[in-house]
């Protein structure tokens, strides 16, 4: 869970170190400060079987827990306790992120899908079941502009089998792409193999209603509701209703400072507001970072940080003593 404040805690089972927190215990039924990721102003954060990852407003990527098949994208199978920088994603641009039972996979400004981990269900799209250690672009999808990604997995009752796949949504072909566990029908001769590369989901004839339709979600979950095994695709769903990208850390809005300035709002609530930004590294970070698209190229050697921005804001509230001291 992010808080409002920028920091990130963790609770749970942690059998991998998936809470991020360099504990060897087994299992934290108490929230615990994710220590690694203080100062950095978090957009989302997604947790798969075992391993957790979470991208930051200027897209860097971290990821952490079980990594048996590669899944924290770091090159290797070591499981890690705290969250490492993904540094094949540097300059990905990484604005979304979801992650399976053993796989991961990652968007970027440009709509570019990447995938790593597991891929013995042929999950990650690359038209084989190889498990992949380092992030590796979708290259079917390329130049279909994904909007959104969602990776998933389900157990068939009474049986063995770990169902694993994953969809993504081309807004400008209204289409569902979906790879990895085939469905199965009622008897072993009707199971469908493993997708290996992205196949379109054919939905009912378009009516003009987005994939936020009614219409859309119920034919969607019924081709994951078969007969012998039931799948609540909602869960799956709400990553293409929402809008992901929105970060809920505390950040300078224009609007916000104006209404300090102007004393339009009353004084504990202005001063609320800034003490909750100002002592919080991740939110001071995520207020100024650079808006035209440098923050994308933060690194050791570039701050991202827009300083002409922070500039401004210091000459715009020194019009007000009071704001200002109080910052």
């Amino acid at each position: 869970s992010v808080h409002e404040g920028g920091e990130l805690f963790t609770w749970g089972q942690n059998t991998h170190g998936q809470l991020g927190v360099r504990s060897q215990t087994t299992l934290t039924t108490k929230p615990q400060l994710v220590e690694r990721l203080k100062g950095i102003p978090l957009a989302q954060i997604a947790a798969g079987g075992a391993h957790s990852t979470t991208v930051s407003l200027s897209g860097a990527v971290y990821s952490w827990g079980k990594n048996s098949f590669g899944q924290l994208g770091l090159g290797d199978t070591k499981d890690r306790d705290c969250p490492s920088y993904v540094g094949a994603l540097e300059h990905w641009k990484t604005v979304f992120i979801s992650c399976g039972a053993d796989h991961t996979a990652v968007l970027s400004k440009e709509g570019l899908v990447c995938t790593f981990g597991a891929g013995g269900s042929g999950q990650l799209g690359h038209n084989s079941t190889r498990n992949e250690l380092l992030p590796r672009v979708v290259a079917e999808l390329w130049g279909a502009r994904v909007s959104q990604i969602a990776c998933g997995r389900w157990e068939v009752p009474m049986t063995c089998l770990l169902r694993q796949h994953t969809l993504v949504y081309v807004p400008s072909l209204d289409k569902f792409y979906f790879f990895g566990s085939g469905d199965e029908g009622q008897l072993e001769d009707e199971r469908k193999p493993n997708q290996l590369i992205p196949l379109p989901i054919n939905l009912p004839v378009n009516t003009g209603k987005s994939c936020q339709s009614n219409d859309h979600y119920r034919y969607i979950q019924s081709i994951f509701n078969p007969i012998c095994y039931s799948f609540n695709f909602v869960n799956v769903f709400m990553h293409f209703t929402q809008n992901s990208y929105l970060n809920g850390i505390a950040t300078l809005e224009d609007k916000e400072v104006d209404a300090w300035i102007s004393k339009s709002k009353h004084w504990r609530s202005i001063k609320k507001n800034i003490r909750l930004i100002f002592s919080s590294e991740a939110c001071i970070n995520g207020s100024f970072l650079d808006k035209r698209g440098k923050h994308f190229k933060t690194s050791k050697e570039v701050s991202g940080i827009d300083m002409s921005e922070v500039k401004r804001f210091y000459e715009k509230i020194s019009k007000n003593q009071t704001v200002y001291q109080e910052v």
